[in-house]
């Protein structure tokens, strides 16, 4: 979920562009809150045409807490566990605790690590998710293209999602379903892999708001079959007999402002590490980190949620009476 910083205060350092905007609220907050809901419901459902007041926003500078974050954190190296695999290129932080073997990465940072660092997060100790190789992309390359049920179907560059669009900024902690499985699956066995109480991290992110990039392109009302906005990546998975990396949320989530979804291309002041979905990804406050797309290609408006294998059948949480067994049978598992 999205972080709370209202009592906190950070100086400005040169040199780190890391200025974000988040709601500030009166007193008769509540009163209003009720108001604005009523408004949001109406708006969201008919038009998708709700703003936020440049008077209700107020802007924080993260560039403090990123520099303090970053010190005494050892560099990152190539290491000899990616050798001969498809990930050889990338340079990860050796602290990094392996929980699937050589390949794919998937890891967390020791607690003692977490902690030391602060409230703010490395971008080099953030855990990781992978389910495959990671895509080697490049910045000029890159585009990503919304398709489905919009008016105005498009592909932008990276180019054109930095210049062309609005900007938001602003802390996110991120936390793996799994978290802590490694706990449960000793009380009684589990399918996934064991993390342990590292799968949690904050960072920085900056991008693109996800609402404007959708009205930019027009997105059909539910009348005429806009109820879902689906994510997909760019990596090919063996999930389901070959896939891509996919999942969805409705779309009353997708065209709320107040949500701050945003497609980010940096993280704590810095373009995003390979690991953590350069040069683009979906960051979705409130939502478990599986939902949050990395290395996103396309986003499509759809009349049903996603049909990815990932989204459909691996992240599933299931009724604590259905066995492991009983769900491998009927296709529902949960990594």
């Amino acid at each position: 979920m999205a972080t709370s910083v209202e009592n906190r205060q950070f100086l400005h350092e040169p040199g780190l562009s890391a200025t974000v905007v988040i709601r500030s609220y009166s007193p008769n907050h509540q009163r209003v809150a009720r108001r604005e809901a009523t408004t949001r419901k109406k708006v969201v459902v008919d038009t998708y045409d709700r703003g936020t007041s440049e008077d209700e926003e107020e802007e924080f500078d993260y560039s403090n807490a990123i520099k303090k974050s970053n010190s005494e954190l050892e560099s990152s190296v190539f290491d000899t566990r990616d050798a001969g695999t498809a990930d050889q290129w990338i340079q990860r932080n050796p602290s990094m605790v392996r929980l699937t073997g050589k390949h794919p990465f998937n890891s967390e940072p020791p607690l003692t690590k977490l902690m030391q660092h602060g409230f703010i997060t490395p971008a080099a100790l953030h855990y990781v998710r992978n389910h495959g190789s990671v895509p080697n992309a490049t910045w000029e390359n890159w585009t990503v293209e919304i398709c489905g049920l919009v008016k105005r179907p498009a592909r932008f560059t990276m180019s054109q999602l930095v210049t062309e669009f609005p900007v938001r900024e602003f802390p996110v902690t991120l936390v793996c379903a799994g978290n802590r499985r490694k706990e449960q699956n000793l009380t009684k066995q589990t399918i996934g892999f064991n993390w342990g109480a590292g799968g949690v991290s904050t960072s920085v992110w900056k991008g693109v708001p996800l609402v404007h990039i959708l009205k930019r392109c027009g997105i059909y009302s539910r009348k005429k079959g806009a109820m879902k906005v689906c994510f997909e990546g760019a990596e090919d998975l063996p999930g389901g007999g070959g896939s891509k990396y996919g999942t969805s949320i409705t779309v009353e989530v997708a065209m709320d402002p107040a949500r701050d979804i945003i497609l980010a291309y940096m993280q704590n002041g810095e373009k995003l590490l390979p690991d953590h979905g350069f040069p683009v990804r979906m960051i979705i406050p409130g939502f478990i980190g599986g939902r949050m797309v990395k290395w996103v290609k396309r986003i499509i408006v759809t009349m049903s949620e996603s049909e990815s294998y990932y989204h459909y059948k691996d992240n599933r949480v299931l009724p604590s009476h259905v066995e492991a067994e009983l769900a491998n049978s009927e296709g529902n598992v949960i990594r």
